[in-house]
């Protein structure tokens, strides 16, 4: 070909081959999707989505138990209360209780009924234009907001102990079902695991 014969093209072939694999090896690297039950490799001893999700599958199985929601007549009313962080982590509370509720949602047939009371303003809203009769609705007029049965919360400790270039790190997740007429615990249950990774930082 004429091009391989010209000496021009071969300079410019050549700059190509050593120019492009610098300039690759520059850019940064591709992110990579892993499964979310695979354990933390960056060695240190805080809350992971394994965690999250083994706390969540073992509360939501542990609460679907209790008799006051296993044999309840009605499904039973539950809103939401804070969780306690009481660990040096910053932690995501509320992912902890929105994990326990989708899987009760999903895989109780309908046992169980979550209030949205985080919504509780937009709500009230709604209820007003619809008894104003600007926008329409598909429930019997006068139908007030159900009651809160049990409230459901959490508490999360940490103990940690530094130990040279090492750190211990025993966590422990709890949760209960409090019945918000008596203020009775009707269930509680809790998830407990200990890490050893290294020192952070902060431990200096």
């Amino acid at each position: 070909m004429t091009l391989v014969k010209d000496g021009r093209w071969r300079v410019v072939g050549v700059l190509l081959a050593i120019t492009l694999p610098a300039v690759a090896g520059c850019a940064a690297p591709m992110s990579q999707r892993v499964d979310v039950d695979t354990p933390s490799t960056l060695g240190d001893t805080t809350t992971d989505s394994q965690d999250l999700r083994t706390v969540a599958q073992r509360m939501a199985r542990s609460m679907i138990q209790v008799q006051q929601i296993s044999a309840a007549p009605q499904p039973p009313r539950i809103a939401f209360l804070d969780v306690n962080n009481r660990t040096n982590q910053i932690i995501d509370k509320e992912i902890f209780l929105n994990s326990i509720r989708t899987l009760l949602i999903q895989n109780t047939g309908g046992k169980v009924v979550f209030l949205d009371r985080a919504r509780i303003a937009a709500i009230m809203a709604e209820r007003d234009l619809k008894r104003r009769q600007v926008v329409g609705t598909s429930t019997p007029e006068g139908k007030i907001l159900s009651g809160v049965d049990y409230f459901l919360t959490g508490e999360l400790n940490a103990l940690d102990k530094v130990e040279g270039p090492n750190r211990l790190t025993y966590t422990r997740y709890s949760f209960r079902l409090t019945d918000a007429e008596s203020s009775d615990i009707i269930w509680e249950d809790a998830y407990e695991v200990k890490k050893l990774g290294r020192r952070g930082v902060h431990d200096q």
